[in-house]
Order: C-alpha cells, then structure tokens, then sequence
C-alpha cells in the first residue's frame, strides 16, 4: 500500500517546496498587488508572503514513520548542488482562464530544472512507498483562491507581470500542512540549503 493511501490515523499532510529568494517573493508579491488593485479583480482570498512557495511533489498523508527516510533522501538528493533557476514569472489560473478559481504566477523554468527536480524527488518518494505524482508538472506559484469560478481573461493581462524579474530558489523544504477551518498553516520539518555558486 503507498504511503498516501496508508490509513496510518499518525500521517501528516505533507508537501515537499522550494522557497523563493527574498527578492523573488517581493517580485511575485508585486505582481499579486496589481493584481488585488486592478479593475475587474474579484473577490478572493490572497497568499500571504509568508507561505509563497514552489510545490515540487504534493504527498498528502505521509506516515510519521516515513518522515525521517523521507528527509534523508531530500538530503541526500540536494547535497552539493546549486539551486535552481526558476525564472520569470507569468500568470494563468486553474482550472482555466476562462474558469478561474485560483490565479497563480507560472514560473518560466528556463532550463528545465525545476522539472527536473520535480522528478527526481518524486523518483525518490516512490522508492519510499509513496504515490506518484500523475498530473503534469507545471511550476507556479499560489497568488489567491477565489470565491467562485470567474472569467479571468481580461483580468490576468499579461502586463501586470511584465518586468517582474527573475527568481531563483533559496532552500528546499518538507512542509507539514495543517488545515484549518478558515485557514491552513504550513510547518516546516526539514530545509534544506542549496550549495553556494
């Protein structure tokens, strides 16, 4: 049985996310207040700059007995390399534009990496029993949740991203997620700090 259907009732909601350079979550923070401050924007709830992140591999339950192997193989994978360039930013929505109900900033991934790293990780959560991940990979950020399905084409115009700038990857971190009535808080169990360049 894979870790993210074990009924173990000890499992954590668990995630695995780079976080951004400061300056990377002061780029996206800028784009999300053009975007709050723009006509036509909806009624929505934001992230705040605190839980800006770049999910590589969702786990949902993980078992407490997996999060320790779990950590050590996110070690082992990031020990001695650079982080990764995540690139410009950009923004769409999901599950479509035309039917937004969350807007995100995607996140260009010049060279691949962030996919790449996507799925080595999800390579080595598999050897640990947990679920492949089976949808495609697309790098973004969570800029806000909206209240209902909304005709965001005319909203998300293209230049309110324009000349954000690049960002690039601070830590890798596995997150602990609690949710909450209102809201949902994120723990961090382990970061993990790229080599220096």
């Amino acid at each position: 049985m894979s870790a993210a259907a074990d009924p173990d009732k000890s499992a954590i909601r668990a995630f695995v996310a780079l976080d951004l350079h400061p300056m990377g979550v002061r780029r996206i923070g800028r784009v999300a207040e053009r975007l709050r401050m723009s006509s036509g924007a909806p009624s929505a709830t934001w992230t705040p700059p605190t839980k800006i992140h770049v999910t590589l591999k969702f786990i949902g339950q993980l078992p407490t007995s997996t999060v320790e192997p779990l950590q050590k193989a996110i070690g082992l994978l990031i020990d001695g390399k650079a982080a990764p360039m995540v690139g410009e930013i950009g923004l769409d929505a999901f599950p479509s534009m035309r039917e937004a109900l969350v807007v995100v900033a995607t996140l260009s991934d010049p060279k691949g990496e962030l996919a790449h790293w996507a799925r080595r990780l999800d390579d080595r959560a598999a050897l640990l029993g947990i679920a492949r991940e089976t949808r495609a990979f697309r790098p973004h950020v969570t800029l806000a949740r909206l209240k209902r399905a909304y005709d965001a084409r005319r909203w998300l115009r293209p230049e309110l991203a324009g000349g954000a700038g690049e960002c690039i990857a601070a830590t890798l971190t596995l997150y602990r997620s609690v949710v909450g009535l209102e809201v949902s808080a994120y723990e961090a169990l382990a970061r993990f700090a790229f080599a220096s360049s």
